[in-house]
């Protein structure tokens, strides 16, 4: 089996209750019996706007041109989903990404039975550089395994290759295991994601603030 380590990047949000949309996804193939990158996967994707503001494109280091090629978030992960192939175990930074996947294709009315099998290796490999808080940053984490960080920070393949370097390094010490989104899990997520709907319709929108990323980028 291979390991798919993934990286999300978001719009930046500027108001309370503004949703979240994935604009970048990042992944790349690891292979577990040789514990080498195997493939890569990279696109960007367009909000349902058709506009990424500049101070996301920036963050993110988006041109216009890769705005340009950006697909809608429907062929994205109808991409990335065929791209991950059979008999793999799906892998991020944090928990996060994970949840932007859920909530982002339940307001798309679309299929997560690809959301399988998936691990949040933070914990795991912080608990093995020594780390007893909940969340460790990225860089953090390389800094301390000696890894000299690939590429450009908040790019998704970037990350999701830099994310895939530790994996590799703790391989024999990290435990993957298999698992399945249950139907319980989705209709939670349906039932949070009403409760925001009707919090947003019961308040004023706020003045525009500076929004942040995700907590995995702040280290």
């Amino acid at each position: 089996m291979n390991a798919v380590v993934f990286d999300l990047e978001l719009v930046k949000r500027y108001r309370k209750g503004q949703l979240s949309e994935i604009v970048e996804i990042g992944a790349c193939k690891v292979d577990l019996k040789s514990g080498t990158i195997t493939d890569q996967f990279q696109i960007y994707i367009k909000p349902k706007s058709g506009y990424v503001a500049k101070s996301t494109r920036k963050f993110i280091n988006m041109t216009k041109e890769d705005l340009k090629q950006a697909v809608t978030f429907k062929e994205g992960v109808e991409r990335f989903s065929k791209w991950l192939g059979d008999g793999y175990y799906l892998c991020s930074w944090g928990r996060d990404d994970r949840l932007h996947f859920i909530n982002e294709c339940l307001r798309n009315r679309m299929r997560l039975d690809w959301l399988i099998n998936y691990n949040d290796i933070q914990q795991q490999i912080g608990k093995l550089l020594g780390i007893t808080k909940n969340q460790v940053g990225l860089k953090t984490a390389l800094d301390l395994a000696g890894i000299e960080p690939k590429g450009i920070a908040h790019r998704g393949i970037d990350d999701a290759v830099n994310t895939a370097e530790l994996l590799i390094r703790y391989l024999s010490e990290v435990k993957l295991q298999k698992n399945a989104l249950t139907s319980k899990e989705i209709a939670q997520h349906k039932r949070a994601q009403r409760l925001r709907q009707q919090e947003n319709r019961s308040h004023p929108k706020n003045p525009p603030e500076r929004g942040r990323m995700k907590p995995k980028d702040s280290a």
